[in-house]
């Protein structure tokens, strides 16, 4: 069935002014498509043969139309209700929603801008412009456009929800629980409402909060095995804080059923979990029934080591060897997407700074080569080295270096005999306690003038400390006074490394010339 389409330059229904606003067709062709809509559209002339007034009948029909899933064709009817009657706010709402339908997000978005105009106090109508620009990934702007709809209708269950949503998106998981809880009272009991509510309970460390939303998900039918194993995970950790080990084990699988993971790597999890939100006994039990299980692993034995505040000095290579090799499938992705990981970026953009161009580049700890694409321009030269084959395997797949190497960074510094232009260490300092050594041979390395950049995690209580994490965190002054025999800094800043546990990471970036 053809429709007259009112006429643009690119014959589109919908058309931007300079200053957004849709182009309308002007009153001698809306009585034009009225007429004919009328010869085509029986229901149509029905209205207009009962003198309901053109705008009137143009939503009204324009509504039906939507309502049966041709959004597409009521957005000509709308827009030209609209053109009869462009001081409403209605019609404005209308064409926005049947925008929004027919997937014309920018016509959407402009529409009800010109509806809010006319009449802002429209929660639902913030509610669609909130849509709008979570879908362009526009996420202040739809948060303000949230917080609108909310301001004018609390009750507004959607905007609830919505606001739940892409505060969790945003990683603020305290507000993405308040507002998912709200939306739950106010009626939203769907799986994705309780799934997030347990999901930003579990990264904010409440677990039997996390318990209780996962075992609500997980009484709906049919079963999602995924949400068990959530559930089960967390009733876990909830009892490894309270109970014998084997005890948890059996509530684990007690809970998981046919659903239940490897308990390595489940355990593992929740080592993790318990060690990086503070129970610190009950990670230490954990990590020492798991050691029971797999006493020659070294993660296992560094890890607890590190936990029970021991005496060590740096992470052994044969850690970092197991630990990054387990590590390498997921780690740009979860580094990046899940922590917040910037530090190359920061780095980087020290040294570019400067102004220097470098012949020689080292990237030491260059892991998967995240660093690769942003020192590539810097130097005529790259030189990735790790200890993990499979992150040299993965750096190797990018193609942007000229050597790789797996070495231990110590003697592969010691063993320079080419004198480096700039040695960039992208979160490898972090796994050194005392970095004397490191820095010596750092020194040794460099040409004249040559650059170190590198950052830590910082301490104020001490020169170095080993972390639950197996990373160390070192005093600022420390670094600086260990600089100060071969370097002159040139920029020392502090910053957000990443997140842990949800939560910053505090650090430092640094950058070294020689002298």
């Amino acid at each position: 069935m053809g429709m007259p389409v009112p006429q643009s330059p690119k014959n589109s229904v919908l058309e931007f002014a300079p200053r957004d606003v849709l182009r309308l067709p002007d009153r001698r062709e809306c009585e034009r498509l009225v007429a004919a809509w009328q010869a085509e559209y029986p229901a149509f002339a029905k209205l207009i043969a009962r003198q309901v007034p053109p705008t009137k009948a143009l939503r009204f029909f324009g509504l039906k139309l939507w309502g049966e899933g041709q959004a597409e064709l009521a957005a000509h009817f709308l827009v030209t209700a609209v053109a009869l009657s462009p001081d409403e706010a209605a019609p404005w709402s209308d064409l926005a929603g049947a925008c929004y339908a027919a997937g014309r997000r920018a016509d959407a978005a402009a529409a009800m801008a010109a509806a809010l105009e006319r009449n802002p106090d429209q929660p639902r109508g913030h509610m669609l412009l909130a849509m709008v620009h979570n879908d362009e990934q526009d996420f202040a702007a739809a948060e303000t456009a949230y917080r609108r709809a909310l301001a004018l209708d609390p009750s507004l269950t959607d905007a609830s929800f919505g606001l739940g949503l892409l505060c969790f998106r945003r990683r603020r998981f305290e507000e993405a629980a308040i507002h998912m809880r709200t939306a739950i009272g106010q009626g939203n009991e769907t799986l994705a409402a309780w799934a997030c509510l347990g999901q930003a309970l579990y990264l904010l460390g409440d677990f039997v909060g996390a318990a209780a939303a996962f075992a609500t998900q997980a009484s709906h039918q049919p079963v999602e095995p995924m949400l068990v194993q959530k559930l089960a995970l967390c009733r876990f950790i909830e009892a490894v804080i309270t109970r014998p080990v084997e005890e948890a084990l059996e509530r684990y699988r007690a809970t998981a059923g046919p659903y239940a993971e490897d308990i390595n790597k489940m355990t593992l999890r929740a080592f993790q979990a318990l060690s990086g939100y503070g129970h610190r006994e009950a990670a230490l039990k954990l990590g020492r029934a798991r050691q029971q299980w797999a006493k020659d692993d070294p993660v296992e034995r560094y890890l607890l080591a590190a936990l029970a505040g021991e005496n060590v000095e740096r992470a052994p290579d044969d850690y970092l060897v197991a630990y990054f090799n387990e590590f390498a499938d997921g780690f740009d992705q979860t580094l990046i997407e899940v922590l917040e990981y910037r530090v190359p970026e920061k780095l980087s953009a020290l040294v570019r700074g400067t102004g220097r161009a470098s012949g020689r580049i080292l990237d030491l700890g260059c892991g998967t080569g995240l660093a690769a694409p942003l020192l590539r321009e810097l130097g005529s030269e790259l030189i990735g080295v790790d200890i993990s084959p499979r992150m040299l395997e993965k750096a190797r797949a990018r193609k942007l270096y000229d050597r790789l190497e797996q070495a231990e960074f110590v003697s592969f510094l010691a063993g320079r005999e080419e004198a480096i232009d700039l040695v960039f260490a992208s979160d490898a300092f972090v796994y050194f306690g005392d970095l004397a050594k490191l820095v010596d041979n750092a020194a040794a390395a460099l040409g004249s003038k040559g650059l170190l950049a590198f950052n830590i995690e910082t301490a104020d209580d001490s020169d170095f400390k080993v972390l639950p994490s197996g990373r160390f965190a070192h005093r600022v002054a420390y670094v600086e006074a260990l600089a100060a025999k071969d370097f002159t800094v040139l920029q020392m800043s502090r910053t957000t490394l990443r997140l842990e546990a949800s939560r910053p990471v505090a650090g430092a970036l640094f950058l070294l010339e020689k002298r």
